[in-house]
């Protein structure tokens, strides 16, 4: 046992932080981005000294280095209907008077509340997923969670937003307000291209990411004029092609390698909310090309930071970012500095200085001493 007047005060006094991660990463299958934000925001906080506890929908296997406090214990659930309504109900057993700070990624509307600071990220909106979604019953599904996200900010102690756009779309209140998302440096950072000249897509072929549209680009405009070009698309595998490669179930790890040796990132999407890849690709010293939405055109600085083309325009674009890499140089080296802005310490900081027991970088030398 240890001796407690040696012990650090910080160490006595860990703040015990609730992150509400119901969508998470997962052992068996690939999940989205908000997923890996969330495990990678515990695993920052935990690296911080905070006593950290991720409310999620099932239990996981591997080692995380924090805790894990799963709805569903006896079975994995991975409907989304479940997720959306049924876990936030069963979520209002969760008591969280122990918590000195409640972090929530969504789908908390029907938890209870305590007297503790709760922060809300909006990752988006689900209004805008609404606009770019052509199947009725999931935009009816959307907009039921659209009200849902009204009544979460309203009993929020504060609200970040991801973007300027995702706050417009809300009745902000003085304490609100936009606080991008980080990338994670020690994953996303420049190294050597591939030898042959690489475009890479992350997200699906037939949704608003529109990997379809780039593939058949690539396939009819790009790879006449670039004969040795290819296509990595990170997502479930269609019909092969010359040139194109399907990858799936990777790692953060071999992610973070493929954004490093591609020489452009291209991801045509009608609506990003922010656009966590845009940041990881310019992070990685890698050149953006995308078409304009919300998320690409804040990222990317209304083109100061990468390419904004239309659809028209896009596969002249790649073409030129392939062949022309040089004539880009300025564009690379001005979004690896924005993107070195964007870090998880400032990011987690920003959500701990919410909390009047946090006592900032003094807290922090101190947990680290004790580790």
């Amino acid at each position: 046992m240890e001796n407690m007047e040696t012990v650090p005060e910080f160490k006595l006094n860990r703040l015990r932080v609730a992150v509400i991660a119901l969508e998470f990463i997962s052992p068996r299958h690939r999940t989205g981005g908000v997923s890996h934000y969330n495990h990678r925001l515990c695993m920052k906080l935990a690296e911080m000294g905070c006593d950290v506890t991720a409310i999620t929908m099932n239990a996981y296997s591997g080692e995380l280095g924090y805790k894990l406090l799963p709805l569903f214990e006896d079975k994995e659930v991975t409907n989304r209907f479940v997720r959306y309504y049924m876990a936030p109900i069963k979520g209002r057993t969760i008591d969280f008077a122990d918590y000195d700070l409640v972090i929530s990624s969504g789908d908390d509307w029907a938890m209870r509340r305590s007297e503790k600071t709760w922060i809300r990220i909006m990752h988006g909106s689900a209004y805008r997923e609404v606009q770019h979604n052509k199947k009725w019953l999931r935009k009816l599904n959307l907009s039921l969670l659209y009200v849902l996200e009204l009544l979460s900010l309203r009993q929020s102690t504060v609200t970040l937003f991801n973007s300027k756009d995702t706050q417009t779309l809300y009745r902000s209140r003085l304490q609100d307000k936009v606080l991008h998302l980080p990338v994670d440096h020690q994953l996303f950072h420049p190294g050597e291209k591939a030898e042959d000249p690489a475009i890479l897509f992350v997200g699906a072929l037939d949704s608003r990411k529109r990997g379809r549209l780039l593939r058949d680009l690539f396939i009819s405009e790009i790879k006449p004029k670039i004969p040795n070009a290819k296509l990595w698309m990170v997502c479930y595998p269609d019909e092969p092609h010359e040139g194109v490669t399907y990858y799936q179930s990777l790692s953060t790890e071999q992610l973070a390698e493929l954004y490093r040796k591609a020489h452009i990132y291209c991801m045509p999407s009608t609506y990003e909310g922010f656009g966590l890849p845009y940041l990881e690709a310019l992070a990685s010293g890698t050149l953006v090309v995308s078409t304009p939405n919300p998320g690409a055109v804040e990222i990317l600085g209304e083109g100061q930071y990468g390419v904004l083309a239309s659809d028209e325009g896009l596969a002249s674009a790649l073409i030129d970012g392939l062949l022309s890499g040089d004539s880009f140089k300025d564009k690379v080296a001005d979004g690896l500095e924005w993107a070195r802005s964007h870090s998880w310490e400032a990011v987690a900081s920003e959500y701990l200085s919410y909390c009047p027991q946090w006592k900032g970088a003094g807290a922090m030398e101190t947990a680290g001493a004790t580790q």
